[in-house]
Order: C-alpha cells, then structure tokens, then sequence
C-alpha cells in the first residue's frame, strides 16, 4: 500500500518537473539511450555488454512525460543506425555529466566511500555512457570505477579497486523497487576502453528473461551474429569524437 502511494506520489511529482522544464525552455534532446530493466525492452534494445538484466533502448526526451522510446519506424525514418545512434547518445550523456554537481561521500576516516549523481532528467543513468567519466573522476576513483544505476535519475560510482559497492546491495534493490522508473540491480565497471557487466545483486526474484534475437529486418543485419542477440557496442574511448573540455566540479563533503 505504502509502496503504491509512493508510485502514485512521484508520478505526480515527475509530471510537475516535466511542465516546469518545459516552461523554463530547457532544451529536451533528441536523441538519448534510455538505460531500462530488461523487462521493459523494445523491438530496438540492446543489452549492455555481459548484462543479462539492463538494456539499452533509443529514446528521445520528452518535455512532459519524461523519456519516448522510438518505435521501429520512427528509428528508420530517422536515418539512424545504432552506431550513429550511439555516437548522439553518448554526445547527449556527455552535455548532462558535465552539468550535474556531485556529491561526494566520505567514511568516518575521511576516506572518499563514494561519488553520487542525481539530477531530473530521466536519462541521467546514460551518463555512465558517457568518454568523459573517467577523466573527470580518476582522479577521485582511479581509472576504474563501479557504477550503480537503481533508477533514471541517479548513479552511484565506486573505485573499482574496493568494494564497498557490495555493502550497497540492498539500498539498491530497495531504491530500484520503490522508483516509478527503475533501471537496474546490476553492478558496471567503467574503464576508458570500455563499460561492462561484473554482475547483479540477488533480489530474489526468477531469472531475467532470455532475450531472442528479433525478426529479420528489425535491426541493421551487420549487428547480427548467428542466432545471438547481439549486445551494445560502447565504443572505445579512442574512437570516439573530441569533446569539450571543462573544468572539474569541486567536491562537495557528505557531513
């Protein structure tokens, strides 16, 4: 009952910042890579690399409502196949990390315990897409990081060289239960040559469901592989286009 008021609660509240974006003129981008529960798949999504539970969907944001996913013909119509997808999608995840302060929380010794980003655009977990995280937080969490994406609006990053993102396993099954738009209970290693599945915190539920390869035609045939559904392709960091460069946002203490 409480949980469903919750639901009820927020989709009041996102519908309410959706108006008031719309009213302030911010821009809404046209191309973004919605990062949703397997269960919530379209014909067009791709899982991220060794991810069984986590898909990557081509959407578009939308003022009020949030986020649209393309349906196959308005992905056709637009003359994008996915790498070129990719490329506006990781251009549009790059724009909003760099926008988003962080948070920066610490351990009673000081030590940095993690670094948090949350903003209302719904597709803030796609910043984990984004040629910039590593340089912009190496130098908080090394060169290899942990992200933990429980819904769209918020990422949590860790340094791949510890593990305290295991002690946060229930905060994220319970954070990605309660959202009105849950993303994912699994755990991604982000490097400057890669993002990729390292695994999922147990919640519990039945396996997630097998993702068949779609008909012939639905997706560009170069993609396909066998009978395999073919994952994202997150292109390699040297691979992708130069991006601006900005200056890094200081952090800011969790007392």
């Amino acid at each position: 009952m409480k949980r469903h008021l919750f639901r009820t609660l927020a989709a009041v509240w996102l519908v309410g910042i959706g108006v008031s974006r719309a009213q302030s003129g911010v821009t809404v981008e046209p191309v973004v890579a919605a990062l949703e529960p397997v269960a919530l798949r379209t014909a067009l999504a791709r899982p991220l690399p060794d991810s069984k539970r986590t898909v990557i969907v081509p959407a578009r944001e939308d003022a009020v409502l949030g986020l649209t996913h393309y349906s196959k013909e308005e992905f056709a119509a637009s003359g994008l196949d996915w790498d070129r997808f990719m490329e506006k999608a990781m251009a549009a995840a790059t724009r909003l990390l760099v926008s988003i302060k962080p948070i920066v929380a610490r351990d009673p010794a000081g030590q940095i315990a993690y670094v948090k980003l949350k903003s209302d655009r719904p597709f803030t977990a796609s910043v984990v897409l984004s040629p910039r995280m590593v340089p912009l937080f190496q130098g908080f969490l090394g060169e290899r990081m942990v992200a933990l994406m429980p819904d769209r609006n918020t990422v949590y990053l860790f340094s791949r060289n510890f593990g305290g993102f295991q002690a946060f396993g229930q905060k994220i099954i319970d954070e990605q239960a309660d959202s009105l738009y849950p993303c994912s209970i699994e755990a991604f290693e982000i490097s400057r040559d890669a993002v990729k599945c390292i695994g999922g915190f147990d919640d519990g539920a039945d396996p997630p469901p097998r993702l068949e390869p779609p008909p012939k035609g639905e997706l560009p045939k170069k993609e396909l592989l066998g009978h395999e559904v073919p994952s994202s392709v997150v292109p390699r960091r040297s691979e992708l286009p130069p991006v601006p460069r900005r200056e890094e946002v200081p952090a800011v203490p969790v007392r």
